[in-house]
């Protein structure tokens, strides 16, 4: 069965964080490295790596690409390659083994994923972190809109065997994807298995969508109380195809929703 947690700060600590998510009932936990809205660079004590080791020792933990860095504009801005290595490498040294990043955004999207595949490669050749690739709302000039999007970035992906695709279920609603229907969501994994292989999905985003379907706008919401709503959460759950992978909510902090978006979705499993 999937295990379920959610996006969690580590603005207080490791400690803190492994707390917080004991409190949830994280099966998993998905963090940002360092201060997601900054480009200066974290160093980490010894007290934050013996920290880190007492929350990974009880739960997966996965990365997430802070806000900043472009990985669609390396050749232009040498801010968004530093960026990225620098958080590819606070993973290594923390022994995480997955970096879940946006593809980033480009005028021209072909030339766009060429260059993501790029920074991919950048990442696999320097350090054992796996870049785990996240589908996109399609705001803007967003790359990895679709399944096509993605096989375009995957083919220039030197080492394929590592590569692996986050699946935002907001994102994948609000791009366009009828997932709401049965149909339309074995629709898309079939496509997605025949176009990149169904064992390339590693991760999953699980988030409702505040905005309507094809909308391309980026909002995402509470566990069935969006658009999206409960009977596409509860297929997914259920999903044997998907039963051994992780998925966290990045569901807006607001009082104590985690508490009741986790109780949703345990009511579904």
């Amino acid at each position: 069965m999937m295990k379920i947690g959610f996006h969690v700060s580590i603005s207080q600590g490791f400690d803190a964080t492994l707390e917080k998510a004991q409190k949830l009932q994280c099966e998993a936990v998905q963090i940002f490295v360092k201060n997601p809205r900054s480009w200066v660079q974290r160093t980490l004590s010894d007290k934050d790596t013996a920290a880190f080791s007492r929350l990974s020792a009880v739960l997966p933990v996965y990365a997430h690409l802070s806000y900043l860095p472009n990985l669609a504009k390396i050749d232009g801005d040498e801010h968004n390659l530093k960026g990225l290595l620098h958080e590819a490498s606070l993973c290594a040294r923390l022994g995480i083994k997955y970096l879940v990043a946006h593809p980033g955004s480009h005028s021209d999207k072909l030339r766009g994923a060429q260059i993501t595949a790029q920074a991919v490669n950048a990442v696999h050749d320097n350090y054992d972190v796996a870049v785990l690739i996240e589908n996109t709302a399609g705001q803007g000039r967003a790359l990895g809109t679709n399944i096509e999007e993605l096989a375009r970035i995957y083919e220039g992906v030197e080492n394929k065997g590592k590569v692996l695709f986050c699946i935002d279920t907001a994102h994948l609603f609000q791009s366009g994807y009828k997932i709401i229907e049965r149909s339309g969501w074995n629709d898309f994994v079939r496509e997605f298995d025949r176009m990149l292989g169904i064992e390339k999905i590693g991760f999953f985003h699980l988030n409702d969508s505040k905005t309507p379907a094809g909308t391309h706008a980026d909002r995402h919401w509470h566990i069935g109380e969006g658009e999206i709503g409960l009977k596409f959460f509860k297929r997914l759950l259920k999903d044997k195809r998907f039963a051994h992978l992780a998925g966290v909510m990045e569901t807006p902090k607001m009082g104590n929703m985690d508490e009741v978006n986790m109780k949703v979705m345990r009511s579904l499993l």
